[in-house]
């Protein structure tokens, strides 16, 4: 495969990957505009706790000693518990690219915890450059007993071949040139109206609670969710939805929320997201478990979407936290493609489940 540029591999490389070996047992079908649906197989263990692997130790040396048992997938995976799924996918990367992997939408809005792991790697979710080995997915329901079937789509990975992060000079002039945030009336947001940090390149969102549902708070945890069962459950079997406007909302220690921003964010096809999951500057909470937004989300092919709002899964850690609307809750930071994709967010034939969202949409298991 020949790099064109530096930056987020597209739709079509990752395609020649997949024919050069690099990337093996998978799908086209499971290709995205910038990333590749990574596919969970039968083989499950339930696990003592989470444990990393020491350097050059594979993932099959700590299931030997840390599993409690093979699990069964066929049964559904109980609250909290830490399992160890295989995935169908293996990689046998060239020397220059890297990857990192992150839930996909509809496992963060079910709190669905999941976590890449590879043999010798030391850290979540980051796939070193010249990795050959298989991939194992640590997962751990959080909200709900999950059902599982071999084939499902958890979790995502984004291959690199440099640091394709922007910088803030670069930001500013982008943002101008794709204005990348509206207001929810159409409105182009100036950029003297938005939030940057100016150390690190990162475009600041608020949260919004002036709309007629807020979001929605995790209702019932003694329920089982099957994973591949699409527009099938009702909301309020599983969820209470949080009724507004508000100027302030209480969000409870332990407790689970999906809410939306008050910003709708453009992806061009020239760029993809990645929205960082915590940030303690904003307070003790997490609010994000997915992470990557592919190129043309709330932007289209030529411009034609003035933005969609983009959903948080919120979980407060050390204490009950008073969110008050209009506050900062998430930060994004967008990364250079090596070139256009062929495709984009929401185009026909791609499984674009959330290409029209507008406020705290929850996942695409709920019906409408």
């Amino acid at each position: 495969m020949k790099l064109k540029g530096g930056g987020v591999i597209p739709a079509q490389m990752i395609w020649e990957m997949i024919d050069d070996g690099e990337i093996k047992e998978t799908s086209r079908d499971n290709i995205q505009p910038a990333s590749l649906d990574l596919t969970v197989t039968g083989q499950i263990y339930r696990m003592k706790g989470t444990l990393l692997p020491q350097k050059e130790e594979k993932i099959i040396d700590i299931i030997e000693k840390a599993s409690l048992y093979p699990a069964d997938i066929s049964q559904p995976l109980e609250l909290n518990g830490i399992y160890l799924i295989k995935l169908e996918e293996e990689l046998a990367l060239p020397s220059n690219i890297y990857a990192s992997s992150n839930n996909k939408s509809s496992t963060g809005r079910i709190n669905l915890q999941t976590r890449l792991l590879t043999d010798g790697g030391r850290r979540f979710n980051k796939i070193q450059k010249g990795y050959h080995g298989s991939l194992w997915l640590e997962v751990v329901p959080k909200s709900f007993l999950i059902k599982l079937r071999p084939g499902d789509h958890l979790n995502q990975i984004r291959f690199c071949s440099t640091n394709s992060r922007i910088s803030e000079q670069e930001l500013e002039e982008i943002y101008k040139e794709y204005q990348l945030l509206y207001d929810n009336q159409g409105r182009f947001i100036p950029l003297d109206k938005v939030w940057i940090r100016d150390y690190d390149g990162t475009l600041i969102m608020t949260v919004n609670l002036n709309q007629e549902i807020i979001g929605y708070k995790c209702s019932s945890r003694n329920v089982i969710l099957d994973y591949s069962r699409q527009d099938f459950y009702k909301a309020e079997d599983f969820f209470e939805p949080i009724i507004g406007p508000k100027s302030e909302l209480v969000l409870k220690k332990g407790e689970f929320y999906v809410l939306s921003t008050k910003e709708f964010i453009r992806v061009p096809p020239e760029l993809a997201v990645e929205m960082m999951a915590y940030d303690v500057s904003s307070g003790e909470f997490r609010s994000h478990y997915a992470g990557f937004f592919d190129p043309g989300f709330g932007y289209g092919r030529n411009g034609e979407i003035k933005g969609r709002p983009a959903v948080l899964e919120v979980c407060p850690y050390d204490s009950d936290f008073i969110l008050r609307d209009n506050q900062p809750i998430c930060k994004m930071t967008f990364e250079k493609l090596t070139e256009i994709p062929i495709m984009t967010y929401g185009e026909s034939g791609l499984n674009s489940h959330y290409k029209g969202q507008i406020g705290p949409r929850l996942s695409k298991h709920f019906k409408m």
